[in-house]
């Protein structure tokens, strides 16, 4: 700061604030204002960067006030003199700043300075405070030139068209009036209206290469370059410009940058939302997983992007994981529960993957789990096939693939350690699997039996049974599981007796029907020996069958018969055969 004039300070030229820090500065004159270094300055209490910007434009006013002591130059000239290497603005004092980065380079530039000022943690406090005042100092200060409020550009702008009015009327608004109203509010044909608009556009845009209206273009490529190819037009970013220009002013921008409404868009174009659709299909490409904050790097076109990633997920093929990642969710529920394997690394069981997928039922899943997904355990836990899992089919199944292995005869113990380890089956279901009549074991051999035995007893002889004209059924109470898909479980007594053999699948009419099929399954690695009777959800529904009513199924080779209620099951019985008349005599005798 330079000398000043022995006078008391103008207060009303302060705020509170800054009148009380420098009665603590004992600053009282414009003669100490100007002793004091910016960094002195910056000392004392509660005076920051923009204090002691304003209390330097405070002091370079008094000082043009106050008459040059004659002989003496004043400030601009003495710097003037220094040569035309440039100089700080006016009451800046860089000399820190000079001499320290004199020890960098020999010929340091203020941009070299800003730099060391970066990369070195050990800048002098003296020169970070030179260095902040300059760069607090406002730009026109800077420059000797005050911008023009970039509103009244654009309407300066404008005006170079013949017609400025016309041109916003049809251009700059957000629903775009027909030509033919713009000719009946002028009076002139629609096709006059539409050679002055061309015209005019032309002419206007035509201006942007001008360097004279260079401040338009940068304006136009920032919004340009923040709206990207299509941005909702009420979205925060369109609002701030409109905040900031007012309506009339953001809709000249908007059109000058080249945008135009479509729906509750603004689109570079009537082709951006489709370009912008384009574009993201290749970017993610393959991919199953992707972070969101890469997914303008690798777009072709220029997106916000939060537009972007909206975009992306309103196609519903993407899902938002959560901390910035996305997971391909499309395809059938196998491929989601796919992903979430990859996402989870460890197997799941069916309810986990649905809760996790967040729809589908786990009966799905288990019936479609696909050739990428394996069931490894008895809780029917599901893993990715290349994770190296043993594959669990069934304890029988995986019983007959060790005889298989060994040959035609497993170890038992081995088959109990192995299953008890890798799938977490109870040697009580181990045992009572090795005890069905497909398998013979002796001591600690288990090899396939030679053949399987069924041993039929009379069906009269099973509770529930019910002789009818189609063959032996068997009294059932639909539950809830049943109307969800379960199937009947069988005598296989009853099912014999009918014409069903072990080993049987067969999928056959209900009651007739060309319309409803049923299936008759006999496993014989069935643990309860029930035989299945399937597939009967539809039929029952179509009937109005609730849970809690009484069936009799009678399945055979051909056709599963169902009876409902007990009058059917009566009428379903043989009638009674007549007595003969020897017989009747002598009942009668009796």
């Amino acid at each position: 700061m330079t000398d000043a004039a022995e006078e008391q300070i103008d207060e009303l030229l302060l705020d509170t604030r800054m009148r009380n820090a420098l009665i603590r500065g004992n600053i009282r004159t414009w003669g100490d204002l100007g002793a004091l270094s910016d960094a002195s300055l910056l000392s004392i209490q509660n005076v920051g960067v923009l204090s002691v910007c304003r209390l330097n434009e405070a002091l370079s006013a008094y000082e043009r006030k106050v008459p040059e002591p004659s002989g003496v130059p004043s400030a601009d000239v003495a710097a003037a003199s220094e040569g035309d290497q440039g100089h700080a603005p006016a009451g800046f004092d860089l000399r820190a700043s000079a001499e320290w980065s004199s020890l960098i380079s020999d010929s340091a530039t203020f941009g070299e300075l800003l730099a060391a000022l970066d990369s070195d943690a050990k800048v002098p406090e003296d020169v970070r405070d030179e260095v902040d005042a300059l760069l607090a100092v406002p730009l026109p200060r800077l420059s000797g030139h005050t911008a023009i409020p970039l509103g009244e550009l654009v309407e300066e702008f404008l005006s170079h068209a013949s017609d400025p009015e016309l041109l916003a009327a049809r251009e700059c608004v957000r629903v775009k009036p027909t030509l033919e109203e713009l000719g009946e509010a002028q009076g002139l044909t629609r096709e006059r209206i539409r050679q002055k608009v061309a015209k005019d556009t032309k002419l206007v845009l035509g201006l942007l290469e001008d360097e004279r209206f260079r401040a338009i273009r940068w304006a136009a490529e920032k919004l340009q370059a923040e709206f990207g190819l299509a941005i909702p037009s009420g979205s925060e970013v369109p609002e701030r410009w409109r905040r900031r220009l007012g309506e009339r002013r953001f809709e000249m921008l908007r059109w000058v940058s080249g945008y135009i409404y479509k729906d509750d868009w603004l689109l570079q174009g009537d082709s951006a939302l489709a370009d912008l659709e384009t574009a993201l299909g290749d970017a993610v490409g393959d991919e199953w997983l992707l972070e969101a904050d890469e997914l303008n790097a690798g777009l072709s076109v220029q997106a916000h992007p939060e537009v972007a990633l909206s975009f992306l997920l309103d196609t519903g093929q993407w899902r938002d994981i959560g901390d910035g990642w996305l997971v391909r969710w499309d395809g059938a529920i196998q491929h989601k529960a796919e992903r979430v394997l990859r996402l989870t690394c460890r197997p799941m069981t069916p309810e986990e993957l649905i809760e996790a997928i967040g729809h589908g039922s786990v009966g799905s899943l288990k019936n479609q789990h696909g050739s990428t997904l394996i069931r490894v355990d008895k809780k029917f836990r599901l893993a990715l096939q290349e994770w190296g899992y043993e594959e669990y089919e069934g304890i029988t199944t995986e019983i007959t693939q060790r005889i298989e292995r060994g040959g035609g005869v497993a170890s038992k113990t081995a088959i109990i350690d192995e299953f008890t380890k890798d799938f977490g089956i109870s040697v009580t279901s181990i045992n009572m699997n090795l005890g069905l009549p497909i398998f013979n074991v002796v001591g600690d051999s288990v090899r396939l039996a030679d053949a399987f035995n069924f041993n039929p007893v009379p069906p009269s002889t099973v509770a529930g049974v019910v002789q009818t004209t189609e063959g032996w059924g068997e009294r059932h109470t639909v539950t809830d599981e049943h109307m969800r898909g379960y199937s009947f479980g069988i005598n296989p007594h009853i099912a014999w007796a009918n014409g069903v053999r072990p080993s049987d699948s067969l999928v056959v009419r209900v009651n007739g029907s060309s319309r409803h099929e049923a299936s008759v399954i006999w496993r014989v690695t069935n643990l309860s020996g029930k035989v299945d009777v399937g597939r009967l959800r539809t039929w029952l529904e179509e009937q109005k069958v609730c849970p809690g009513i009484s069936l009799l199924l009678c399945p055979t080779p051909t056709g599963v018969n169902v009876h409902i209620g007990e009058d059917e099951i009566q009428a379903a019985r043989p009638a009674a055969l007549p007595i003969a008349p020897d017989i009747a005599a002598m009942m009668e005798d009796l």
